[in-house]
């Protein structure tokens, strides 16, 4: 079982939501998370970090771990490309699903 699905149900989706944002357009600042609270689990379990970005604080990352649990999660991959586009494909089918 990866970290995300041991997150508490109630804030998974956030966390989720937050670390997708960290690993494909990271690093964030603040007000560009998608979810403060789903950073705050995230850097919790060592999935996410708050940095500093050419001597500015307010910013968070994904960590290698952060990384690793993405790669899982969204397809069992070891690189971040593909867990990228795996997790897209999943969107299309869904949507394509809904739409059809």
């Amino acid at each position: 079982m990866s970290k995300l699905e041991e997150i508490d149900p109630r804030y998974r989706g956030a966390a989720i939501d937050t670390l997708v944002a960290l690993v494909e357009r990271g690093p964030l600042e603040d007000g560009d998370v998608p979810s403060k609270t789903g950073r705050n689990v995230l850097c919790e379990l060592g999935l996410a970090s708050k940095i500093i970005v050419k001597g500015q604080d307010g910013y968070q990352a994904a960590t290698y771990e952060g990384r690793e649990a993405y790669c899982e999660y969204f397809g069992q991959s070891d690189y971040i490309n593909e867990a990228t586009a795996f997790r897209k494909a999943k969107v299309a089918i869904i949507s394509a699903k809904h739409r059809g």
